[in-house]
């Protein structure tokens, strides 16, 4: 990914569901202004980070792909 791609964060949110069919898997706060979240697309693994601020722009600073679920006690 060469470049950081930014948008309106309501916007973001409509293109990550409606275009590429992810869903927020897990978020986070970074810092009292930026909140990171991983977004993820059931049907092919692809995997996303948005880091959000708090003026209402998103974000994509990380992608790839074969997410893997993990289990919250693995044996």
């Amino acid at each position: 990914m060469a470049d950081v791609r930014c948008d309106d964060s309501a916007r973001m949110i409509l293109t990550l569901k409606d275009v590429m069919g992810a869903e927020r898997q897990g978020m986070g706060l970074r810092d009292p202004e930026t909140m990171l979240e991983v977004w993820v697309t059931a049907r092919n693994g692809d995997w996303l980070i948005v880091q959000t601020y708090a003026n209402g722009t998103s974000c994509i600073i990380a992608m790839g792909e074969h997410w893997e679920r993990s289990q919250a006690n693995p044996a």
